[in-house]
């Protein structure tokens, strides 16, 4: 116990901003889902669902993620669920071309001629012949052209994804499909074989760190242009990884759909794959603090693979992480209770992933660990079994409860030690929120223990068996750090969860982030934000302005716990012209500076 003491007095002396850059801003229940359904538990259990949950069932706070491609559509696209107007954007680029603009589709040159570029996957080669159905073969676009921007915001996200869940609080937007290599496009020639690497045509990107350079383009015009949309793109390999925090700059989140994918007898180069992207995207994104999905697809037979796919996401894990494990060709997800003491057990990162070559065989044959408040997780993957000495002044104990002094580790698996037993989980605080929030707050903390006590503190120290007991929901009128254990008779205190909150005492602001933008005549959708989440519901009523000199007049409400809201209006009017929409009047918030919104027609 004075081990444990002493982590927790050393917690208190951190600055401010790295405390409260650790703490998590997403709802606390850590079970994700990537197109798996509960195995034996609820859906009010997932923190975050991609896909399609009966409606009503999730927990309200729960992110809510629905699928979506950005950067190559086919023909069949138009017919999904939720699909892509692929037609739309067809008919928009013939409008294009014909006003003597650059076309959006890709096209390349190749012996003489130029020929749509197509996404490799699609196409289901085989011998380098196409054999899917035309129809699911995939054209890439130009998305680092404004206009596609443009036309993907205004024409798909908002009316075809997020429209259908605009009574849904917190709603994101899955982008599939995210191999960025210049390799995967290509051209079929006249024998109808697909030939990979032709150079695209002088109107878009040249080479592959053009290429790479236009996806960043995107999601940094889409952060500007819709600063509403959260994007999760489903990551995978990139041709130049060191080129991943730039492209990914301006993006809140990721997923992925197997994290034990190196799984069971890695190769050279699975084991430098791994090293070079996965660990390394998904650790960046973590000490970012952006949220991410992280699946587990998990072999049937194989009793440490929820053990060794639980210390993968350990050694990943940022603050605003779920976790999906499922089976590896099952629709299920593993219930939560299977891994959530391991969690509870270990607590919180005390420190970044750190790994060490052990073998010349390649710079991915590596032994993994990171350090946790009560342990350490340890990944083997360096190609021979390992034998780690812990330090005998410290009791260790294994997964299964076993007192041990040194861990004994096969290759290609994954474990833990810790140094406490039998410490109870941490309770959950709601709302989590990564914005300013308006006074007052009415804070409420959820035992996950039946039994226990739960104490809290409002300035971010630990609490203690001294600290006031929690009875109900309070309210907090200024910023504070509220911090909450468990604790029962017979067992050790959790380690705390801690919410930070920064309190405006006074009313939001509602203003258009952005105030201009330009696009094509027909449907366009401003966004209002407000400065701090209300502490009451807030409407907020407007006028639209054509360039005929009709109006028209709209209200919007805000969601709880949502800063923005988008409407649509429809845009009239030849090149040149402009519609302004204006805020007119605002119930629990102030009208900010930025009221008036241009939209001119390009």
């Amino acid at each position: 116990m004075k081990l444990r003491l002493l982590c927790l007095f050393a917690l208190l002396f951190l600055p401010f901003v790295s405390v409260r850059a650790q703490n998590r801003t997403v709802i606390d229940k850590e079970a994700g889902s990537i197109f798996q359904t509960p195995d034996g538990f609820s859906y009010s259990e997932y923190g975050a669902f991609v896909g399609s949950a009966p409606t009503g069932s999730l927990d309200p706070s729960a992110l809510v993620v629905v699928y979506g491609r950005f950067d190559k559509f086919a023909p069949s696209d138009t017919t999904m669920v939720r699909g892509f107007p692929y037609s739309a954007l067809r008919t928009y680029e013939s409008q294009q071309v014909a006003a003597g603009k650059p076309p959006i589709f890709v096209t390349a040159t190749y012996e003489g001629k130029s020929r749509p570029v197509y996404f490799s996957w699609s196409l289901g080669l085989v011998n380098g012949v196409p054999t899917a159905p035309s129809s699911n073969w995939q054209y890439a676009v130009n998305v680092q052209d404004s206009r596609f921007v443009n036309f993907w915001i205004d024409n798909y996200v908002r009316p075809i994804l997020l429209t259908p869940s605009y009574s849904t609080q917190n709603v994101w937007v899955e982008l599939d499909e995210c191999s960025f290599s210049w390799s995967l496009f290509g051209v079929l020639d006249d024998n109808n074989h697909f030939v990979a690497g032709v150079t695209w045509d002088s109107s878009f990107p040249q080479n592959a760190s053009q290429y790479l350079s236009g996806v960043a383009s995107f999601f940094n015009q889409v952060h500007a242009a819709g600063p509403d949309i959260k994007t999760m793109p489903n990551v995978g390999s990139m041709s130049d990884p060191t080129q991943f925090q730039t492209v990914f700059a301006n993006i809140p989140g990721a997923l992925t759909e197997n994290i034990y994918g190196w799984y069971p007898s890695p190769s050279a180069y699975s084991r430098n794959a791994w090293y070079q992207q996965n660990f390394t995207y998904f650790s960046w994104l973590g000490s970012q603090n952006k949220v991410a999905i992280l699946r587990a697809a998990l072999p049937s037979g194989d009793s440490n693979a929820l053990l060794s796919s639980f210390v993968v996401y350990s050694l990943l894990k940022g603050p605003n992480f779920f976790f999906a494990p499922g089976g590896s060709t099952a629709s299920t997800n593993i219930n939560p209770s299977e891994w959530t003491g391991m969690r509870a057990a270990l607590g919180n990162p005390t420190s970044a992933l750190t790994s060490a070559q052990l073998s010349s065989a390649g710079i991915g044959y590596r032994l993994y660990s990171r350090n946790y408040s009560n342990g350490t997780v340890y990944l083997n993957l360096s190609g021979t079994s390992q034998t780690i000495k812990l330090n005998t002044a410290v009791k260790h104990w294994d997964p299964n409860g076993n007192e041990i002094t040194q861990l004994v580790l096969p290759d290609a698996a994954g474990s833990y030690v810790i140094n406490e037993q039998n410490i109870l989980p941490a309770p959950s605080i709601s709302p989590r929120v990564a914005t300013a929030v308006t006074d007052p707050v009415m804070v409420t903390i959820t035992s996950n223990t039946s039994g226990a006590t739960t104490r809290y503190t409002l300035n971010g120290s630990a609490p203690g068996t001294t600290s006031p007991i929690y009875t109900g929901p309070f309210e907090i009128s200024g910023n504070a750090v509220v911090s909450a254990s468990e604790f029962m008779t017979g067992y050790n205190p959790s380690w705390p969860s801690n919410a930070t909150f920064a309190v405006n005492p006074s009313l939001p602001t509602v203003q258009f982030s952005p105030s201009s933008a330009t696009g094509s005549a027909g449907a366009y959708y401003p966004v209002i934000s407000l400065s701090a989440v209300p502490a009451e519901a807030v409407t907020v009523d407007y006028t639209v302005h054509s360039p005929s000199g009709t109006t028209t007049t709209g209200t919007v409400t805000f969601l709880p716990n949502n800063t923005y809201r988008f409407f649509p209006i429809t845009v009239t009017g030849a090149s040149g012209t402009e519609t302004t929409v204006t805020i007119t009047s605002a119930v629990n918030a102030s009208v900010g500076l930025t009221h008036t919104l241009t939209y001119t027609v390009q």
